[in-house]
């Protein structure tokens, strides 16, 4: 079963937040929006969109800004094939994750999930949903394990080249992860009990006596991070709604609903007279309404909302789910925050592949994104991509065709797991290896590339070197040209015989790296 219900009801509404500018990225965005970057030659929202539509979502509202607005409505209009029913909602340029659902909250009338725009990950959303459901949760959340892989082994041999070059693979690797924040989780329930931006801790971070009392089996997380999925209770809306120093999903709304849990149960401690929060006065309104608007036969709460021409259906499963269950419920608390947490390596329930989840808002999360979408497959077993080079009127040289076919010989050679567009010239003696390669793209003579991204319209020429390489759109890199750890901009020439490593090439001005 599915989350956005049946009978032409809905149990949750959707959100993509699609208006980053992408400024780490640079200069990969600068004339094609984040969130419609390639990332195994389709574009990075296309991945959210097909998550909420297995989750048998209907309906999902994108916010965008100003700057990409025209590009998104196009590509939704005329490329997006999916069965979703998407409508575009524009914020002024920088404005704030919360800011933005702020602006869409009277739409907002049951629980609803919002996902980033960058968010790559073949999570099925039934598995969070079940989480959400199962706690009366006011926030779910999706947290990502981001462990340091360990250094790569030096072959032995006399002096320390391969040492040096191992540590800074692994100096490269540190930078690609994710900034985490502290985040306290009660281990047998997976309860958000503490939610701390390190950006807001200077020298020493301190966890207060009571919340230690109380959650004696807390484990503090600092290598956690924060996917950019949650799902949130209605009422939350109405919350940003009222609050408007609540701009930040992550660093602002967040924090405020775990910390909501307990201040009640602070007072009470204190031996002050409490007073219902606004919050906890807001839930119980709701609920109120809720329950005055008529209890289905299997345990649901339907109402229609004429105004927006559709039945609204909840599910309040938490009481049978209790009864079946021989562990008493952990707490009595009218607010609770939960996480689903991904491990490595973690399964995701169907025996075909583990859970993959990572944001791509970096370049070297960019690369890693399009190294590892290749090998990604939902729940059903159904690959993200199509590997391999396919010949005009031939099989998928990636293994996709039937045993009976017979490959046709190529005068060039490209890896399996090679993501490689339809029209792209390739000259003979070149090796192409763990590489993404756009559409129409022209790549000349004994060329050697590995671990690239190519967009679409990128032409090498003959003799060239790509290493960890990312180029966009009509780019030109010309002959005997050797580029390593390198991002070329769109439209940009590289002159023969260039020799380069770690460089941006860019006809626009560098771009401020903050990002709001």
């Amino acid at each position: 079963s599915g989350v956005g219900g049946g009978g032409g009801a809905i149990e949750f509404q959707a959100v993509i937040l699609a208006g980053g500018h992408g400024n780490r990225m640079f200069p990969l965005p600068e004339r094609t929006p984040k969130c419609l970057l390639p990332v195994g030659n389709r574009p990075l929202i296309s991945y959210q969109l097909a998550m909420l539509e297995r989750a048998g979502l209907r309906d999902c509202i994108v916010i965008t800004t100003q700057h990409c607005s025209q590009q998104v409505n196009t590509y939704l209009a005329e490329k997006y094939e999916g069965k979703l029913n998407c409508s575009m909602h524009v914020v002024d340029d920088y404005t704030g994750t919360a800011d933005a659902l702020r602006s869409v909250a009277d739409k907002i009338v049951t629980d609803f999930i919002v996902v980033s725009s960058d968010v790559l990950s073949n999570i099925e959303l039934l598995y969070m949903a079940d989480t959400h459901r199962m706690h009366d949760s006011v926030a779910t959340v999706l947290l990502a394990n981001s462990t340091l892989t360990t250094a790569v082994p030096a072959k032995k041999g006399k002096g320390g080249k391969n040492k040096k070059a191992a540590a800074a693979k692994l100096d490269a690797k540190k930078q690609s992860l994710p900034e985490c924040n502290f985040i306290g989780l009660e281990q047998d329930t997976n309860r958000v009990v503490l939610y701390k931006s390190k950006a807001d801790i200077e020298d020493t971070f301190c966890v207060g006596k009571w919340l230690l009392g109380t959650f004696p089996r807390m484990t503090l997380h600092s290598r956690l991070e924060d996917a950019h999925v949650y799902i949130f209770a209605h009422w939350v809306a109405t919350v940003i709604k009222e609050d408007k120093t609540l701009s930040s999903i992550q660093n602002d709304l967040i924090p405020h609903l775990v910390e909501a849990q307990f201040k009640e149960s602070r007072l009470k401690v204190d031996g002050d007279q409490p007073k219902p929060s606004k919050m906890a006065m807001l839930m119980k309104t709701q609920s109120m309404v809720d329950m005055n608007k008529g209890a289905g036969t299997d345990g649901e709460i339907t109402h229609r909302d004429d105004k927006k021409g559709f039945i609204v259906r909840k599910k309040f499963v938490q009481a049978g789910a209790l009864q079946m269950s021989s562990v008493p419920p952990s707490t009595s608390d009218p607010i609770n925050c939960m996480a689903l947490v991904l491990e490595d390596g973690v399964e995701s329930g169907d025996g075909k592949g583990g859970s993959f989840c990572m944001r791509v808002n970096t370049v070297p999360a960019y690369k890693r994104a399009n190294r590892e979408v290749a090998s990604l497959k939902d729940s059903e077993g159904k690959a993200f991509v199509t590997t391999g080079y396919r010949v005009s009127g031939a099989p998928s040289t990636g293994g996709s065709s039937s045993s009976s076919s017979r490959p046709q010989k190529l005068s060039f050679t490209i890896g399996k797991d090679c993501v490689v567009g339809e029209g792209v010239q390739i000259g003979k003696k070149t090796n192409i290896k763990k590489s993404v390669v756009g559409k129409y793209c022209k790549i000349g003579e004994k060329c050697r590339i590995t671990n690239c991204v190519l967009m679409d319209h990128v032409t090498v020429e003959g003799m060239v070197t790509l290493s960890d390489t990312v180029v966009c759109s009509n780019a030109n890199i010309q002959q005997m040209s050797s580029l390593d750890n390198c991002e070329v901009g769109c439209n940009f020439t590289i002159e023969s015989k260039t020799k380069a490593k770690k460089e941006q090439f860019s006809t626009e001005n560098f771009m401020d790296v903050t990002e709001k």
